[in-house]
Order: C-alpha cells, then structure tokens, then sequence
C-alpha cells in the first residue's frame, strides 16, 4: 500500500462491523448502484467499507478505492482524486502524462469520467471514503451525473458523516440506492463479542458483554475503545461501572482510560505523533524530540492502539482518523503554539533530508515556517513536478507563498511554470514566462545572478514550443524547437527530449519523414539518459507515427505491444502514456484487420484521450475507432460517435475536422450518400475555399479531406473528377514513401473501372493493390471494398491472377476468405494459393529444362532455336509449365520455383 493510503482500503487487524450485514450486502444478487453509508464518526463506515471490497475482491469484482481527507475540500481536489482512480495514475507521474489533465471545464471532466466508466470492460465497484470532506456545492452536481448517467454495471460504495449532496429523491424513486446509518452500522451483542475476543469475553461474562453493547449503543469506536480499556484494566467488570458511550464522554474515556494508563512522556509522544499525517520510528524520534521513539511505537503495535502499518515491511504508519482527530484536539489544547510549530518543523526538516519534499513542505507550511518552506520548494520542485506530476499541489503552495509575499527561487519558479502549463493553464503560463523572461533581464542588468541556472531563457523557449505544439501553433513550435537544438548546449536531457519531440510531431504530420526519424533517434538517446519510462513512452509513441503513415503496420505493430505491457507493468494500466500507445497499436490492428484484438485495446486508449494524448495520436485512435463503427445510434455499441465527437472537441479544432472527414468515408461505405454529404457540409468539406484553413495547412488533414472527397465522387459516380484527385494524390503519395494509401487509391482506382464495366483493368488494379498490401499486412482498404473486390474475384479466372510471391498468394487467399464468395470450386482454388508443399504432380525433364532456360534469361526464340522446335511449341510448354505452378507469367513462375526450393 502508498503511505497516502488513497488509493486501496486501509487493513485493519480486527472486524470492527456488522458481520452479518457485510455478508448480507456482498452476497446480494442484485446489489444497488449506491450504497450510502451515512453516520457519525466512529460507526465503522471504512471498517465496513474495507470488507465489502475484499469480499467483492474475492468474488472476481472489478474495485477502485479512494479516500478524501482534509486536504480535499474543493471539487476540483475531489475530481483530480476521482480521476487518479479512473484512470490509475501511477504516484509518479511523469509531466508528459500530467499534461493533459487539469484546467478543463468540469463539465468536461465529468463527461471524461462517466467516458471512462462506460469504457470499462465488465462491471465494477467504486469505493468513496470520507466524502463529507468536501463541503463544495459544486459536488453534487459531479455525483448526479456519476450516478444516474454511468452504466448499470458501474455501482458506488460511499460513506459521510453527512447526507450526501445527491438528488436522493430521484436515486430511490429509480430504486438505485440503499442507505445504511449508524442503526445498521451499530454491533449487536455477538459482534460486541467477536470484537472483544473470547479471552475477555469470558472474563467479563454474558452480562459484560450486554453492559459494554448496551452502554456503547453499539458504536464501533466505542466498543474498540472499550476493549483495549479492558484488556488492560486488573479489573474490567468494574471498570465497566463507570464507562458511557455518549460522545461528550467518549473524550473523557479516551483521556481517563486509554492515554492514563500511559507514562507522561508516552502520552506527550502520542500528542506529537497525532500532529503528523503518516511516520517511521526515525521521523517520530526527529520531529517529537523523544529517543525512546521506537519503543514507544513499539508498545503501541502491542496494545494495538489505533496504529495502522502502510507497507508490509511495517516501517510506515497512521493513526485511525478518530484517534488522530482526538490527540489533535488535545494537542490544540494542552500543548502551546510554539510546540506544535516545533514539532512540525522538525518533521518538514526530516522529510526534507529524506528527499520527501512533499511532506516537508506541506509540514513546513503547517508551522507558519514559509520562507522554510519556498527553500525547500526550490529543491523539491523538479522532483514534485517533472516526477511525480502533483502538478495543482505544487501550483497551491506557489500560489499561497506569492500571496505571503515569499520569494520563489529561480528553480522554483521556473518548476511553476511548467506545472501551470502542464496543468493545461496555458495563459497563466505564458504570463508566468514573460514574467520569468523579464527576471532574467533584470538579472543580467544587474551584473547577473550566481544562483540563475546556466541557459535558463532557452529552457524557457521550449516550454514555449510545447505550448504551441499542444495548441497546434505546430509551425511555430517546429521553428522555437529547432532554435533551441540547432543552438546546442541543451544540458538537461527531459529538456532535449521535448525540444526532439515537439519537432517530430510536426515534420511527421509534414510526411517529411527521413526528418522525423533522424530527430527522434536524437530524443531516444536524451530520453535514456532521464532515465524515465514515461520519456520513453513519449518516444516510443511518436517513433510509431512515420511508419503508421507510411502504411508499415506489420513492422511498427510488434514493437508497440511489448513496450505498452512494459509501461503498464512498470506505470499501471491506466497511466496516460499506456493510453496513448494503445491508440496507436489499436490503429495497426484495426489496418491489419484484426478488429477484435482492436477492440480492448482502443477502449483502453479511449479511457483517458480527453486528458492524456496529442492530436495526432488521437487522430489514429480516432480512425481506428470510426472504422470499427458499424452504423449504430449514439447510444450503442462499444464507442458512440457522441463521446467521438466530445473527445474531438476537447483537442484544438483540426482534430473534430479529421473526425468529420473519417466519418464521410466511413458512412459512404455504409451505403449512407445522403448522412455523408451532411456530415461534409457541416465542415464545408466541397468548398473550393475551405473554411479550415488553419488545420489544413497540415498535410495529414489535407490527404483525410482529399481521401473523403474522392470517396465522395465515387459514390455519386462522378469518375472523372474522381479520377483526377487519384491521380494527384497518388503521385504525391508516391513521393512521400506512403503505401498505406497508394493501396488505398488504387482499389479506388479498381472501383473506378468496375462502375465502368471494364472487368480486365478493375482486376489488374487489385492485383496491383495485393502486390503493395502483401508485405505490409494492410487489410482493412480491401475489407471497405469487400463487396466489389468479391464481385470482382467471382467474375475473374484464377489464371489471370498473376502472383509473383507466395508471400502475395497466402495474402490473397486469406483476404478471399474474408469476403462474400459464394462459388465452391472458387474456393477451392483460392485454398490452393495458400498451398506450399511440393508439387502434386512433379514436373517433366522437359519443364525443369525449361525452367532452367528461363532462369537463365532466354527469350522464347533463343529457347526454340536451342531445342529445335517451333515458338509455338515453347510456348506451349510455357502454358502447362505455368499451369503446374499456378502462374501466368515468367516472373511468377520463377519466384515460384525459388520459393520451392526447385532453382
């Protein structure tokens, strides 16, 4: 377990809850889809809530678990909770991953979490603990909308000390609650004894065991608090004379019973203990002052006094929430300001020593210590911010140190710029930059500043580049990256390995391909040198993105799957950077036609696109996803095209273009002119002057608006201008080295001559298509053209297909048997091109001569002149040659020979 003990329930080393209520809601056929748990403090609420997820666990359930605290009073702190379980966040986020995340609308980032939740594979449980620390009125509106708009298989376990902000008329009317309170969560006698051990159970007989259910009404807390109280006590019948279960004497009790029984120091040690979040033995012994640190620690294991173990090693705890609340108060109490403040300190000191920045500095500022706290800010930040990615955390400490008036160092500050923009606040970042630059000058005017990082301004400039290359200024950012490597002297590698990426993402989407690759393997050597997965991760994504667009899917495909279950093992599941990679190998699978191992992988991509990703990644995601839509409403199948259009909406305005052009083309394969012709209207697709005149300045879009455009003159039959656009595009995809759409326009070609009726040139088009498509396993233009390409292979005579590799035979053959072809010795046929075992008739010395001949380069004269015969009987040989290999031509017959071992 993380020692924020967030992110799953906490294990506790008793029951403390309703054991026959527990097995009764776990073992429910039909469980709700929330289950309230409203009560005071001390009723159990995480105990219980801490079993029903191990025992769904143990059921096979799917569960996610967050906690709230006190530092979680905002909405805002609460969805960046709600999205760190969504999506699993590793603790360690990389600013890449975190730069996607932050200043949307909340609208917008509620649409992404009820996205994710229908985006998840099979059912599934989450755990809210501690809602009622956030008292934001905005809240109830985040929990209508998870309630009442997520699937049925999504259910919620929430617990408060208050009524939850929720339109609860509407939930029961609609049958999806159940509210358990503190007379369900209250013990009844048995569990009053289960809880307090046979041992003492015994001791205190049937009627101590009424007494203590009786008099503590039941309340868990109570019921603990009594039994560690009377298992110490010589004499625990009397002590139950004197015990009550209200909460004014629950206090009382704690002090008379549990703290009395403890030395003055002891009980000095658990005041200061209560003031601190979670602590070691060493972090106790520094900030408290006490040497007996550990031994007091260890007492408190023994008597099992509300002390919970972190990790297994059981170096790292916490105090129980209510016990911690009570020493605080005490601590409020007996002990002055300037110890409190003390004790805090020294704890910001520890973790500052320990390289626990976050702790420090939150502990520093507890003490008041902030000049303390923005020195250890200044160290901390790169840390904070470029590693673990707590970017709205680091962002409120700045915030709340410039309203104190306290200096921000230059790396403190310049970590603050990263986190704003990394945070999506894209204009408070570029104000903190021009407010950064002018510093910088001043600096220089004054003769300088010794404690000013070396080529700070430049650092700077490629913060401006990746502003600009995620708000799609894509030549701009191309341009301030290329200054800043083309100048040198890019000392921090994370530095070098944004400037390469952001270059690499415009040349890729300028098909200058030879460009992109030569300045990603520049950003994979920088990215080593981090020594950080999610750098890599970012490599590894746009190293996909040439051969993608190139149409090399079989080559790219096999080194994104290794690296994305790397990622997850090493970041979790649902780190942004798996996300995107999942997008990118979804879009392989899909061009491969192999949608159903698609599928999982897109909705993993899916799950996070609208917080993690850049346009083009998306865009292939996109593609991948509009391609495995088989027509249905927005409300069916695995992706609707209104959470499309919403995550396109979400990125800046080329990419809702894209989506537009994939969905013309993709309802004109559907047989749907008249929703395509509107689905290009909305765009202004047929306008000889494009309203996107922005996004169309890169050539990826403009290839997808040509692609559609030409797909839209096939479908009405205009094949002239059709025609025209082929070839315009066909040369220039030609000349970038893209042979994903070269197919892609020659099977338009093939649907060209097949409107015209000229069978012979439409067969000669696919042939020409396979001979492309074989090597690089591209399947999915063919499976768009299936009806066609079917129509067009029963009408045609196996010997005219000319196939010069096995390679290309097996490739055509498998793609037949994807199609509609009804003609049983066709298939026959077609099976035999598959076939790659010697010859069922062997051939004559005559055919072996002859091959030979033809091997060696003869002409049909040369060969008839040699044997003594006429031409016409070569080519008579030729023919029942060429028939015994299952060829039409010299080339092929060749490469068949070869291919069998037979030159």
């Amino acid at each position: 377990m993380r020692a924020s003990g967030r992110d799953a329930p906490p294990n506790y080393a008793f029951a403390a809850v309703p054991i026959r209520l527990l097995a009764e809601v776990a073992g429910a056929a039909d469980r709700p889809r929330l289950l309230a748990l409203v009560a005071p403090v001390g009723y159990g609420k995480t105990v219980f809530m801490s079993g029903l997820y191990a025992r769904l666990r143990e059921q096979g359930e799917h569960c996610f678990w967050t906690s709230l605290d006190d530092r979680d009073g905002s909405v805002e702190r609460v969805l960046r909770l709600l999205e760190e379980m969504a999506y699993r966040h590793s603790a360690q986020l990389h600013p890449t991953q975190a730069l996607f995340r932050g200043d949307e609308p909340l609208e917008s980032r509620v649409d992404g979490l009820v996205g994710a939740a229908a985006a998840h594979a099979g059912p599934f449980t989450v755990f809210i603990d501690n809602l009622d620390a956030c008292a934001d009125p905005a809240l109830g509106y985040v929990l209508d909308r998870l309630v009442f708009e997520t699937p049925p298989s999504v259910r919620f376990v929430i617990s408060s000390t208050t009524d939850l902000p929720l339109d609860m008329t509407r939930a029961r009317l609609e049958g999806l609650v159940r509210q358990i309170g503190f007379a369900e969560l209250s013990l009844g006698v048995d569990e009053v004894a289960a809880l307090l051990g046979a041992e003492l159970a015994g001791a205190i007989g049937d009627e101590g065991v009424q007494a203590v259910a009786r008099q503590t009404e039941g309340w868990p807390a109570a019921v603990r608090l009594a039994q560690i109280a009377l298992a110490a006590a010589e004499r625990p019948q009397q002590l139950l004379d004197g015990f009550s279960g209200s909460d004014q004497d629950l206090a009382a009790f704690l002090n008379r019973q549990v703290l009395s029984d403890f030395s003055a120091e002891m009980r000095d040690f658990l005041l200061g203990l209560g003031l601190l979040r979670t602590f070691c033995a060493d972090l106790a012994r520094q900030a408290i002052g006490c040497e007996r640190a550990g031994e007091h620690l260890a007492l408190l294991l023994q008597r099992n006094v509300f002390v919970i173990p972190l990790d297994r090693n059981r170096a790292w705890y916490r105090l129980h929430t209510l016990f911690r609340e009570y020493l605080q108060g005490e601590a409020r109490r007996t002990l002055d300001q300037a110890r409190r403040a003390g004790i805090l300190l020294r704890a910001a000191q520890w973790c500052d020593q320990q390289g626990r920045g976050h702790d420090a500095i939150d502990y520093a500022l507890q003490a008041g210590a902030h000049e303390a706290a923005a020195e250890m800010l200044e160290r901390s930040a790169p840390a904070i911010v470029r590693d673990r990615g707590d970017m709205l955390q680091y962002i409120e400490w700045a915030d709340l140190l410039l309203q104190r008036r306290c200096a921000l160092g230059w790396q403190a500050e310049y970590w603050y710029v990263w986190a704003l923009v990394l945070n999506r606040n894209y204009e408070r970042g570029r104000l903190q930059i021009d407010h950064l630059s002018n510093r910088i000058r001043l600096a220089g005017r004054n003769g300088g500043d010794a404690d000013m990082p070396a080529h700070l301004q430049r650092r700077l400039d490629i913060i401006k580049a990746s502003i600009d290359v995620f708000t799609d200024r894509l030549s701009d950012a191309y341009r301030n990256a290329t200054l800043c490597i083309d100048s040198g002297g890019l000392e921090d590698p994370f530095d070098a390995t944004a400037a390469s990426c952001t270059a690499s993402i415009y040349l890729s989407g300028a098909f200058r391909f030879i460009e992109a690759r030569e300045i990603l393997q520049q950003a994979q050597t920088s990215a080593y040198q981090t020594n950080s997965r999610y750098a890599s991760g970012w490599v590894i994504a746009l190293t996909a993105l040439p051969p993608i667009y190139e149409g090399n899917y079989a080559l790219i495909h096999p080194e994104l799957e290794p690296a994305l279950r790397a990622l997850q093992q090493g970041l979790g599941e649902g780190a942004g950077i798996c996300g995107t990679i999942a997008l990118l190998a979804a879009n392989c699978e899909v061009e491969m036609g192999r949608d159903e191992a698609a599928l999982p992988l897109l909705l993993l991509g899916l799950r996070n696109a609208e917080t993690h990703g850049f346009v083009d990644a998306v865009a292939c995601g996109l593609d991948a996803a509009v391609k495995l839509w088989g027509g249905e409403g927005d409300g069916d199948g695995p992706v609707s095209l209104a959470r499309l259009r919403r995550l396109a909406a979400s990125y800046p305005p080329r990419l809702a273009y894209m989506l537009s052009c994939l969905l013309v083309r993709r309802l004109l394969r559907l047989g749907r002119l008249g929703e395509a012709v509107e689905e290009g209207a909305r765009i202004g697709l047929e306008r000889d002057v494009p309203d996107h005149g922005a996004a169309l300045a890169v050539a990826r879009v403009r290839d997808l608006r040509t692609a559609a455009l030409i797909d839209l003159a096939i479908a009405r039959g205009d094949g002239r201008a059709a025609a025209a656009l082929i070839a315009d595009a066909f040369r220039s995809a030609r000349a970038d080295g893209r042979v994903g759409r070269m197919v892609e326009l020659v099977l338009a070609e093939m649907s060209l001559a097949c409107q015209a009726g000229q069978t012979a040139a439409a067969n000669r088009h696919l042939m020409r298509a396979v001979s492309l498509a074989a090597s690089r396993t591209i399947v999915r233009p063919f499976l768009d053209h299936a009806p066609a390409i079917a129509a067009l292979v029963e009408d045609t005579r196996p010997v005219d297909w000319g196939f010069a590799l096995m390679q290309e035979r097996r490739f055509f053959a498998d793609l037949c048997g994807r199609l509609p072809i009804g003609k049983h010795p066709l298939k026959d046929r077609l099976a035999a091109l598959q076939v790659d075992s010697p010859l069922a008739d062997p051939l004559t010395r005559r055919q072996m001569e002859l091959l030979l001949l033809l091997d060696a380069g003869l002409s049909n004269q040369q060969i008839a002149d040699r044997s003594h015969v006429t031409v016409s009987t070569v080519k008579g040989h030729f023919q029942k040659l060429y028939a015994k290999l299952g060829v039409t031509s010299r080339a092929a017959a060749l490469a068949r020979a070869r291919a069998m071992n037979l030159l």
